[in-house]
């Protein structure tokens, strides 16, 4: 879907944001390999001006900043001959803060402290579930200044965006930002808890406030209801948007590890449905002002 909410763009100041929303591991591992095989086409989305990055969205916009190969991670997430086996998951927490997330009726801010105190009750990540997160996204520096990567407080519920001027190493800002209730422990940073940007919302769209041409790619599109996106599209400055996510081919492969995501078994398929979905996203950038030259 592309669309157009006026006309200020010229060909000299186009200012391009990707938007990377949540979406587990096979969420991860589609945007990855949709990223890969668009660099093959001439598309590098780490070009963009800004990018903002939500759980899974952080984690592949941290790769995209950084330069990581890409092509690399198409068999697996994990160094060559090691398997690193996931934090347990916990089923039923991770039900219980959806239950929450998805119940209209409670306010928001509210919602968000009960997702944070469920959280809390947990035990922090450990330094050994963090730090393997470097070799993932390819280094552990912010190389400038266009990565936001999204996180909440768990305490207070509000959400913090965090860049190359917060103090934060950028492994640690990556894996705060997927920190979900159930299925990663919370990440600590002076003292306070942080928790899964998704928990504030799926895209995080509005932080691309500035951008003229702001590019959605968002996994789990299919599962959240669509005005929370449209809401904060509408306070952009966009003139053009390209909103992307799985087609029904792809959401088979992710229904499949839904409710268990082995990692090792899930990842090269959802790698390959990216790969594949890569055409159909090019043809909507070539429709778009994304490929506009820049002066």
């Amino acid at each position: 879907m592309v669309g157009h909410s006026g006309d200020r763009m010229s060909d000299e100041t186009v200012r391009r944001s990707v938007v990377l929303g949540g979406g587990s591991v096979y969420g991860t591992a589609w945007m990855a390999g949709l990223a890969a095989e668009l660099r093959c086409r001439g598309i590098d989305l780490g070009a963009a001006d800004s990018i903002v990055g939500t759980s899974a969205g952080a984690l592949v916009g941290a790769m995209l900043v950084t330069g990581r190969d890409l092509d690399s991670l198409a068999e697996s997430p994990f160094p060559p001959g090691v398997t690193m086996p996931p934090p347990p998951q916990q089923p039923e927490l991770i039900a219980g803060v959806f239950s929450v997330l998805l119940d209209r009726k409670v306010d928001r801010d509210v919602a968000r402290r009960k997702v944070g105190q469920m959280a809390m009750a947990e035990e922090p990540a450990r330094p050994e579930q963090i730090e393997p997160g470097e070799w993932f996204i390819g280094g552990n520096t912010w190389p400038d200044q266009r990565l936001q990567v999204v996180v909440v407080d768990a305490e207070s519920g509000q959400r913090q965006i965090w860049n190359c001027d917060s103090g934060v190493a950028l492994v640690t800002a990556t894996a705060a930002s997927h920190a979900f209730p159930g299925a990663f422990p919370p990440v600590v940073v002076d003292n306070r808890y942080y928790i899964d940007g998704g928990v504030w919302s799926a895209t995080n769209a509005d932080i691309a406030a500035d951008a003229d041409v702001v590019l959605v790619i968002e996994p789990l599109a299919h599962r959240w209801p669509r005005e929370p996106l449209r809401s904060e599209l509408a306070g952009t400055a966009a003139d053009a948007v390209v909103h992307f996510s799985p087609d029904a081919a792809t959401i088979d492969v992710f229904n499949a590890f839904a409710t268990d995501p082995d990692v090792v078994a899930c990842w090269p398929g959802a790698f390959q449905a990216g790969v594949r979905q890569a055409e159909a996203l090019a043809e909507q950038l070539a429709r778009s002002a994304w490929q506009s030259p820049r002066s």
